[in-house]
């Protein structure tokens, strides 16, 4: 429908005016007395004549659309002057409002003189759980500046909300910069991504507004939400034959949710753990399963004839599409629901399945803050109803024994995921890529083949009706080196990094492989080697599990030391369902909620990707987006990035006492099958989370530590780590630091065991140390003390011996000899 994209296009874009009038940019000075609004004799919503101008002027359109762009101004600059009589003109102005929150327009709402100045005040400090309290204007805010990955400017800065006006100039040239990249060749659909992507990037930090209002709604996610509403509210009323009205009362609107169930099963379900294909296979299927969860977006959104707007929330495997409440929506969405439950039910054997509901139902009046928070909290429960029923419609259909392929496993079964029928192609096929002789189904190789091994290599992604990996719905997916030729039947494209002209796709793929550097280092070359089999060491090639715990080991004057350990990481963001229901109180509104999602979805894809790539390209990505994250690393770069993500949480949020994270961090042999270790590290980080009243805790070697506890053991660790390596000096042998450790273990039963016996503790080490370790000379005078500080006579406590045992592991660890 033509008319559809001019609103959905034109309600994206309404309030684009007011980036380019605090930019100081040219407006429409001829459509003054059309678009502006008129209040005790001043003229107000000067932004409508900018608005207007951007899009006749500077908007680079597609072919399909560009004969319609004064219609497409005229929709987007009337949205406070509208016709009455106008369903898309109306829906536009209905959207704007309630897309704020607001069911009714201030009389006046014109900008006060210091709009330029005024910034973009952080939602995360506005989340108050107990611990936190947010006082208006609040404490932190966004800078202008476009949303990089590579930089940390998008964390909240601590300082009055304001800042120099001129920074609008400078961030629109590099926005009209970008924008004028995109190509006006692109089917709709697929400029309208590009489009939202280029403005994500430039107005995600814009305060929407400042006229008597906290500046807390970004423009980006204001124009998101009022395009995701007008394009539910103008198919309603289409329908009906009618316009809209601010007063009206009826229930106008679908909340579509759909969730992932399974996920981890899924991904963690190989059968076989080690080699060069297999490390690749644990990042593909969770990329996989994004591209699943997308198809199905995807096939919805053509069914329905809606677009990519209709998402309020798309990540982790769950999201949320606004559609209008329509019996044939209905009718085609139970036809979908049952397509989905017998697709999954035939690719995936029951082990995955997608849950779908749309009990809930909104009026204009529900997207108050107050009630759409109550309508978020539906939607969830009637999600956990419907996964309760996975699979329903396919089990009532076909009856609950799965017999796809059955008759097709004459080969047996895949030696990796042990439940689909081998493929003798792709059997013979990965022996000469890879090197291994493994049974393989087709699903697996196209994992380890077209998606594994080009995750590091493609640059663009595509859904269409033709391609290498079909998913739901006859929806195939490919990864190119560069843009298809042409874009017949191409619903998607995407592209992981962000660049300009490009939809981005949220995508952690952080996968490490081996470096020219390495391979020209005898050392490191060796060690890899050993991992390698009788296959060549290529440069780029994606790291095994052995690899990359070789990785911890260390280079010395004596060649590689330490252990050659991994560790696994889990780790997710605490209390996030109570962070939405009850987080922002009564202020919840659609645009707010796009915005935690939204930016939470950037920090653990984005953000984390990026700081594997700089600082920890060892660390392998399984899955990270949503809230939560699964990496694979050498034992004690994980450990450290673990601190990391942390910390940078916390900046992110704005040191919000509210907004924390818990994570288990736990230390093992690369030949741990990666089912078990899922499975205990799963355990662990329930451990961090259950330790005591509050979360927000690491879990290392199954105990709990706080934050700050673990950065201090880190940091003694280091200090033993030294002392072993400089042993000439400081006379820190291996066995005086397995001595320590057993002084540790008597104190520890001493003081829970009550024993006297163990109480010798104190005595013995003082005397080793005096004995073995004190120097007359002073020359490990620092080390010294160091000992005398942890075994310190007569104190009450002892926090340091009581986990003594964190830095020795962490010392030992990196300075055993293999």
């Amino acid at each position: 429908m033509e008319e559809l994209k001019r609103v959905v296009l034109a309600a994206l874009l309404h309030d684009i005016g007011k980036f380019a009038q605090r930019a100081k940019r040219p407006y429409s000075k001829d459509m003054e007395g059309e678009y502006l609004t008129n209040y005790k004799g001043k003229a107000g919503h000067w932004h409508t004549v900018y608005t207007d101008y951007f899009i006749e002027n500077d908007l680079p359109l597609p072919k399909d659309i560009r004969e319609d762009r004064s219609k497409v101004a005229r929709m987007a600059s009337a949205h406070h002057k509208p016709n009455h009589d106008d369903a898309a003109e109306m829906s536009i102005m209905i959207a704007d409002r309630l897309s704020s929150g607001e069911r009714e327009e201030h009389a006046h709402s014109e900008e006060p003189p210091s709009f330029r100045e005024a910034r973009l005040v952080s939602v995360f400090d506005q989340v108050q759980m107990g611990r936190h309290e947010f006082n208006p204007p609040g404490e932190w805010f966004h800078r202008l500046v476009p949303l990089d990955p590579q930089e940390d400017q998008f964390f909240p800065i601590q300082a009055k909300a304001s800042g120099d006006p001129e920074e609008y100039a400078a961030l629109f040239d590099s926005f009209m910069s970008d924008i004028e990249k995109i190509s006006q060749d692109l089917p709709f659909d697929l400029y309208l991504e590009a489009l939202a992507t280029t403005l994500e990037s430039y107005t995600w930090c814009i305060p929407s507004s400042t006229y008597k209002t906290l500046a807390d709604i970004s423009l980006y996610d204001h124009g998101f939400t009022t395009a995701s509403i007008a394009q539910a509210l103008f198919l309603f009323h289409k329908n009906k034959g009618t316009a809209p009205r601010e007063k009206d009362e009826e229930d106008k609107f679908i909340i579509l949710g759909g969730d992932l169930s399974g996920i981890q099963d899924y991904i963690f379900g190989i059968s076989k753990n080690s080699g060069r294909g297999v490390s690749k296979i644990f990042r593909a299927r969770s990329f996989y399963l994004q591209a699943v969860v997308r198809s199905v977006i995807l096939s919805i959104c053509q069914r329905l004839g809606v677009h990519g707007v209709c998402r309020l929330m798309d990540s982790g495997g769950k999201f949320m599409l606004l559609l209008p409440l329509l019996p044939e929506v209905q009718e085609k969405l139970s036809v979908l629901e049952k397509e989905v439950h017998s697709w999954f039910k035939g690719r995936f054997k029951g082990l995955l399945s997608m849950s779908l509901s749309w009990q809930t139902t909104l009026s204009q009046k529900d997207f108050e803050p107050e009630t759409f928070r109550k309508k978020l909290d539906q939607t969830h429960d009637a999600l956990e109803v419907a996964k309760l029923r996975k699979l329903k419609t396919a089990i009532a259909n076909d009856g609950p024994v799965i017999t796809e392929d059955y008759d097709e496993r004459e080969g047996g079964n895949c030696t990796i995921c042990g439940y689909n029928p081998s493929d003798v192609e792709c059997t013979e096929s990965i022996a000469k890529k890879e090197g291994q002789e493994v049974s393989l189904c087709r699903e697996c190789f196209q994992q380890i083949v077209e998606i594994g091994a080009n995750l590091p290599k493609k640059q663009y992604y595509t859904y269409a009706d033709k391609g290498d990996i079909e998913l739901f719905d006859g929806v195939h997916f490919s990864m190119l080196a560069k843009p298809p030729a042409h874009f017949q039947g191409v619903l998607a494209m995407e592209t992981p990094a962000i660049t300009p002209g490009m939809a981005h796709a949220r995508i952690a793929r952080s996968l490490p492989s081996i470096t020219e550097e390495e391979l020209m280092d005898n050392d490191w070359f060796s060690a890899l080697d050993n991992e390698n089999g009788e296959i060549p060491l290529e440069a780029g090639q994606v790291k095994t599990f052995g690899m990359i715990a070789a990785k911890a080991r260390k280079k010395t004057g004596e060649g590689l030391v330490g252990r050659a350990l991994l560790s696994f990481m889990k780790a997710d963001v605490d209390n996030l369902g109570l962070v939405f229901s009850m987080g922002l109180g009564d202020r919840l509104s659609v645009a707010r909620f796009s915005f935690l999602s939204r930016m939470l979805s950037f920090f653990f894809s984005d953000y984390l990707t990026t700081l594997c790539e700089q600082r920890f390209p060892d660390i392998y990505t399984v899955f990270a987006g949503g809230d939560d994250l699964f990496m694979v690393g050498p034992w004690n770069q994980t450990l450290e990035f673990a601190l990391r993500v942390r910390e940078d949480f916390a900046k992110f949020c704005g040191n919000n006492p509210d907004l924390t994270l818990s994570a288990a961090v736990m230390p093992a042999k690369p030949r741990l099958p990666m089912r078990k270790a899922a499975a205990l590290v799963e355990d662990w980080l329930d451990k961090a989370k259950d330790s005591g009243p509050e979360k927000d805790k690491l879990c290392f070697l199954d105990e709990a530590f706080s934050w700050a506890d673990m950065r201090d053991l880190m940091i003694l660790g280091g200090n033993f780590e030294k002392a072993m390596e400089e042993k000439d000096r400081t006379r820190f042998t291996p066995s005086f630091v397995y001595r320590l450790l057993e002084y540790q273990r008597m104190y520890k039963r001493f003081i829970q065991e009550n024993k006297i016996r163990f109480g010798r503790y104190l005595s013995h080490a003082h005397y080793d140390i005096g004995r073995n370790i004190v120097d007359p000379r002073g020359g490990n005078q620092v080390e010294v003390d160091m000992l005398y500080s942890i075994f310190a006579v007569g104190a009450e406590s002892r926090p340091l011996l009581d986990n003594l045992h964190v830095p020795l592991y962490y010392a030992i660890n990196r300075n055993r000899k293999e």
